[in-house]
């Protein structure tokens, strides 16, 4: 079975939490091909320092939605944490404008 997720080390503040590291799940790779990990690690960066409200909170994770631009275009990001030093990124897309 193959991995659900890929992971990278990335040191970043969201939130006022620090991270080491960032977990993508492979679930963008079926309905957004336009995609990249790498892209989505350019999305991750722009967060380093930011303060964003959960959008939910269940099972000891906080969930976040967080749209923002990177070169001109308009992405969306599906984001988790919980107690582990990791962010997890459950999805990513291109907002269509």
């Amino acid at each position: 079975m193959p991995d659900l997720r890929r992971g990278y080390p990335l040191a970043l503040t969201f939130n006022g939490r620090r991270f080491n590291y960032v977990l993508i799940d492979r679930h963008y790779e079926d309905n957004h091909p336009d995609m990249s990990d790498q892209l989505i690690l350019e999305l991750i960066k722009a967060q380093d320092g930011k303060e964003q409200e959960p959008a939910a909170a269940r099972n000891g994770f906080l969930y976040f939605k967080i749209e923002d631009r990177w070169q001109d275009k308009r992405y969306r990001l599906i984001l988790t944490y919980g107690e582990e030093d990791f962010l997890g990124v459950i999805n990513a897309f291109r907002v269509k404008e």
